[in-house]
C-alpha cells in the first residue's frame, strides 16, 4: 500500500479543478483522469470518468472507464453494469489505445469486467457466459487470464452453494459502533466485554481530517476500542494512543484483552505487538523473524497461551500469494522456523485474516480458492485427535457473498461470530455484525472470569497479581487484573483442579481452589475478590487488612414441559429458589444478566403451526413470568438484562412415533434460563 500527506491546499485547487469540469475541454478532461489515475487518486478519477460518461454516452471508452472506476470503488461496484453493457453495445478494439482522449471503443478485457459485475450481482449465468468468452478472446499470458479462469470456478460454486443458504441470525452492532466509513476486523476479548476494530472515520478531534489514503480518497485505517457496560450495552468507541498517519489496523487480541497485534503499513506490511499499561497501550513493537520479513504480512493469530502464532505472507516458499503459515515459542522464548501449512489450507490464490479458536481445535481464514463463491469467502476447518486439520469448510451463503468476505472470529464458547460485511441495510460502507452460528463447535475448555473489587471510594491497587496453579501438572500462570474494571480472565483446560492466590505488593491477599472436570464442554467459572477498606500504615504504606473471595457461579432453572404446554408456574419450588438467587445476584452485582432459550422438539404442532412458534412462546412466557416474580420481590426492572431470548428447534426427525419414544422428543421440549 502506497501513503501520501494530502494537504488542504491541494484539495481546494482540486476542488476548484473539479467545479470548473465544464469549462475544460474533452481532452483536458480525459488527460486529468489518466493523470489521477496514474498517481493513485482513484477516488478522484473516478469523479472525472463518471462525468464524462455522462457527457458522451456514445463513447464506449468513457463507458468502459466509468464501469471499471465502480468496480474499483469501495462501495459502488453494483454501478458498474450500466456502463459495462453501453460499452459493450459499442464494441471493443484489439488496437485498443488506453491513454488516447480519440478511443471511442473497449479493450477486450471488456468482457472480463462484464463477467465480474454480473458476478457480484449474483447474474451468476450471464457472469459464466462473459468469463468464457474474455478466455476464448484473450491469450493465455493475459495478466486477467488466471482471474477470469478462477471467476468461472467460482460461479460454479456460487451456484451450488447459494441454492442451499444456511440459516442465519445476523444482527448489526449498530450505529455505536458503525459509521457510514468502513468499519471492519473485529477482534473481541474472551469474555466478549471489550472489541477491536478498524475504522476509516474522521477522527474526534478531526486530527486526520488533511491525512488521506489517495487510492480511496478515504482516511487511513486507524484502531478503536469500546467496551460493553454492566447492562450490556456497547460504549462509546474510543481512539487508541497506538494509530498514526499511516495504515494500523486490527489482527488479533490475548484472551485478557490486554495485548493487541496490529498491522501497520511500514517495511511493505508487517505485524505489530502493543500491551496495555494501565490505561495506556505501549509503543507497538515489531515482531522478529521468522514472524516478520522482507515480504506481505497482512494477518496474525495467536494461541490462548501465545505459543504459538498463525499468519499471513506472501514470502518465498508458499503456494502462491499469500499463505498461511505457523510459528511456535522454543524454550528460549524465540520464534521457531516458519512452516507453511500446506495444501490442505493454502492454495494457489489468495489467504487472508486466520482466526485460531480459545480450544485450538478450529481455525477460521479467509481464501479466494478452494470452493469460494466470489472474492475471498471464509472457511473453518477442524482438528482431528492426531492434530491434523481437516478438509476446509466454506461456512455458507449469506454469510459468503460473491464480493470479498474477510475478518471472522468467534465467542469463546463457539456460539457466536463477530464479522465484518458491506450489506444494504448498514450504516454505510463495511459494518461489524454478531451471528450466532448454526452448528457451533464443541469446546472443551474452561473460562476464569474474575473481577476484583476495592472498597467503596477507593481504587484497585497498583501491584496486584493473580497466580493460578494446575495441582496436577503444577504450572502456574500470572494474570494482572485490568485497571479499569478489575477483570481478569485465565482459559483452563479441563480434567485438573486448580489453586487461585490474589497477591497485592507481593503478599497473598486471597485463596480459592476449584476443579473442572472430564466432562464438561465449555463452562465459566467466576470469582469475585471484595478487597475490605484500607488501613495507612506508620511508614505511609497501605495495609489490606482482609479480602473476602465469592463463587459467582451462574445461577439456573430448566423446565421440562409436555406437548405443548409452555407455562411456568410461579409456585413451583425450583423456579422460586431461581428467583431469590436472582435477587441475591441483583443486590451484589447491580445487575444481573439473564439467557432464555426456550426449545421445542421437531413433534409437528398443530395448535401453534410451527414448532419455532412453540419454542419462541416458551421463551417469552418464561421472560413473562421473571418481571412478574420480580416486581414481587421488589427487584429494579432496570438491574435485569435479558441478553438473549430466543426459541430453538431441536432434537430427531419426526417419524410418527411420538407414543413409542415420548421421553426421547421430551429432552427437547423444555425452557432454560441462566442469570449471572
Amino acid at each position: 500500500m502506497n501513503r501520501t500527506l494530502l494537504l488542504s491546499t491541494f484539495f481546494l485547487g482540486l476542488f476548484c479543478a473539479t467545479a470548473s469540469a465544464q469549462s475544460l475541454s474533452y481532452n483536458q478532461r480525459f488527460e486529468e483522469a489518466i493523470r489521477l489515475e496514474a498517481e493513485g487518486e482513484k477516488r478522484q478519477a473516478f469523479d472525472v470518468w463518471t462525468s464524462l460518461a455522462s457527457d458522451f454516452p456514445e463513447n464506449g471508452n468513457l463507458q468502459y472507464r466509468a464501469g471499471l472506476a465502480h468496480l474499483q470503488s469501495f462501495n459502488q461496484q453494483a454501478g458498474a453494469l450500466p456502463y459495462l453493457k453501453l460499452a459493450e453495445g459499442i464494441g471493443t478494439d484489439g488496437k485498443y489505445d488506453p491513454i488516447s482522449p480519440q478511443e471511442k471503443k473497449s479493450p477486450i478485457t471488456l468482457y472480463f469486467y462484464l463477467g465480474k459485475a454480473h458476478h457480484l450481482n449474483y447474474n451468476l449465468d450471464e457472469a459464466e457466459l462473459y468469463y468464457e468468452k474474455f478466455t476464448k478472446i484473450a491469450p493465455a499470458k493475459h495478466f486477467l487470464f488466471d482471474d477470469a479462469i478462477l471467476g468461472i470456478q467460482q460461479v460454479e460454486n456460487a451456484k451450488e452453494i447459494t441454492a442451499n443458504p444456511v440459516a442465519f441470525n445476523i444482527q448489526n452492532l449498530g450505529d455505536t459502533i458503525n459509521t457510514p466509513y468502513p468499519d471492519y476486523s473485529p477482534v473481541i476479548s474472551i469474555d466478549e466485554n471489550s472489541i477491536f476494530y478498524t475504522s476509516r472515520r474522521l477522527r474526534a478531534d478531526s486530527s486526520n481530517i488533511n491525512i488521506l489514503d489517495r487510492n480511496t480518497g478515504g482516511y487511513y485505517d486507524d484502531i478503536y476500542v469500546s467496551y460493553k457496560d454492566r447492562r450490556g450495552n456497547w460504549q462509546e468507541p474510543e481512539l487508541l494512543n497506538i494509530n498514526s498517519d499511516i495504515h494500523t489496523a486490527t489482527m488479533n487480541v490475548s484472551p485478557n484483552g490486554q495485548t493487541l497485534y496490529i498491522y501497520r503499513d511500514e517495511d511493505g506490511g508487517s505485524i505489530y505487538e502493543s500491551t496495555l499499561v494501565g490505561e495506556t497501550w505501549t509503543s507497538p513493537i515489531k515482531l522478529p523473524a521468522p514472524i516478520n520479513s522482507s515480504a506481505w504480512e497482512t494477518h496474525l493469530a495467536a494461541t490462548a497461551d501465545g505459543s504459538t502464532v498463525y499468519f499471513v505472507s506472501n514470502r518465498k516458499g508458499g503456494l502462491g500469494g499469500r499463505d498461511i503459515w505457523r510459528s511456535k515459542k522454543l524454550p528460549d522464548g524465540t520464534w521457531g522456523e516458519a512452516y507453511n501449512m500446506g495444501a490442505i489450507l493454502n492454495t494457489q490464490y489468495e489467504e487472508d485474516a486466520v482466526f485460531i479458536s480459545p480450544d485450538e481445535n478450529t481455525l477460521y481464514f479467509s481464501s479466494q480458492g478452494h470452493n469460494s463463491i466470489g472474492g475471498f469467502d471464509v472457511f473453518s476447518t477442524t482438528k482431528d485427535t492426531e492434530g491434523n486439520w481437516g478438509t476446509p469448510k466454506n461456512i455458507g451463503y449469506p454469510i459468503n457473498t460473491t464480493d470479498d468476505d474477510v475478518f471472522f472470529v468467534t465467542s469463546a464458547d463457539g456460539k457466536r461470530a463477530y464479522f465484518s460485511s458491506f450489506r444494504k441495510e448498514g450504516y454505510g460502507e463495511k459494518d461489524i455484525y454478531l451471528l450466532d452460528l448454526p452448528e457451533p463447535q464443541e469446546v472443551r475448555l474452561a473460562l476464569l472470569k474474575g473481577v476484583i473489587i476495592p472498597a467503596p471510594g477507593e481504587k484497585l491497587p497498583k501491584d496486584i497479581s493473580v497466580a493460578v496453579t494446575n495441582k496436577q501438572t503444577m504450572e502456574t500462570s500470572f494474570y494482572t487484573p485490568r485497571e479499569r474494571d478489575g477483570n481478569f480472565i485465565a482459559i483452563l483446560p479441563p480434567c485438573f483442579d486448580y489453586d487461585v492466590e490474589y497477591f497485592i505488593d507481593g503478599n497473598t491477599a486471597g485463596t480459592d481452589s476449584f476443579s473442572v472436570d472430564c466432562e464438561s464442554a465449555y463452562r465459566e467459572i467466576e470469582k469475585i475478590l471484595l478487597l475490605n477498606p484500607v488501613l495507612v500504615g506508620s511508614d505511609g504504606k497501605s495495609i489490606f487488612v482482609s479480602t473476602t473471595t465469592e463463587d459467582n457461579e451462574p445461577a439456573t432453572f430448566k423446565k421440562f414441559f409436555g406437548y405443548n404446554a409452555n407455562e411456568v408456574a410461579m409456585e413451583e419450588e425450583i423456579f422460586k429458589n431461581f428467583m431469590k438467587q436472582l435477587k441475591l445476584k441483583a443486590a451484589k452485582n447491580g445487575t444481573v444478566e439473564i439467557t432464555i432459550v426456550g426449545s421445542a422438539s421437531q413433534v409437528p404442532t398443530k395448535t401453534f403451526g410451527r414448532n419455532k412458534v412453540l419454542a419462541d412462546l416458551r421463551a417469552s412466557n418464561a421472560k413473562e413470568r421473571i418481571l412478574n416474580v420480580a416486581k414481587e420481590l421488589e427487584i429494579d426492572p432496570d438491574v435485569i438484562v435479558f441478553k438473549t431470548v430466543e426459541g430453538k428447534v431441536q432434537g430427531p426427525t419426526y417419524k410418527g412415533d411420538f407414543l413409542e419414544n415420548e421421553d426421547t422428543y421430551r429432552k427437547f421440549q423444555y425452557v432454560e434460563v441462566t442469570a449471572k
